[in-house]
């Protein structure tokens, strides 16, 4: 699905791709590939300096140097803010290398508690982890990526993940925040 977060002071919006919208109410933070459009213009006078050197460095590197999900995350944040749909928190928007422009939007929702990736970047740089899916066991130190019953999602709170997964795009498509969409990645190996 797409789903639409709302820039912060602006009517712009950040379409971001996502598998996984049952876990949209722990987004914390969000990334953009430092290639995506949207970097420039969003960027604050703070960050600029910061961001530009980033940007160099990510085209320095190859994508598949950017895929390795073994080497160190690396990342800047751009000052700006997007609105989550579902709680009208602020989340902050950061660039990093390891979301590529080529890859659905170029723009993801963090998800700390139930990505991998999100949750190692959380950690190096101190950004909240929320978790909304129940650990059954709770044997998975923070990052459970598996299907159970949501927790800490509002009116989805006990439902099962996999049913909010489709309840939470129809009511976000009857407020405009969101958009059912089939995708197809084909990669030449």
């Amino acid at each position: 699905a797409d789903v639409y977060f709302k820039l912060e002071q602006s009517d712009n919006k950040i379409t971001v791709f996502t598998t996984r919208p049952d876990t949209l109410f722990g987004a914390t933070f969000m990334v953009l590939a430092p290639e995506h459009a949207l970097v420039e213009q969003i960027t604050t006078a703070e960050q600029k300096a910061a961001v530009n050197t980033y940007i160099k460095a990510a085209q320095a590197k190859s994508e598949i140097e950017r895929q390795d999900t073994n080497r160190e995350k690396t990342g800047v944040f751009t000052g700006a803010y997007a609105i989550n749909p579902v709680n009208n928190e602020n989340v902050p928007i950061w660039i990093a290398d390891y979301v590529l422009a080529g890859y659905g939007t170029g723009a993801i929702m963090a998800v700390t508690a139930h990505d991998e990736r999100d949750n190692a970047f959380a950690k190096k740089f101190d950004i909240p982890i929320q978790q909304v899916i129940n650990d059954p066991l709770g044997t998975h130190e923070g990052c459970y990526i598996g299907e159970c019953v949501m927790i800490n999602s509002g009116e989805y709170d006990g439902m099962s993940s996999s049913y909010t997964r489709e309840k939470i795009v129809k009511d976000l498509e009857a407020k405009g925040f969101s958009k059912e969409k089939t995708t197809y990645k084909l990669r030449d190996w």
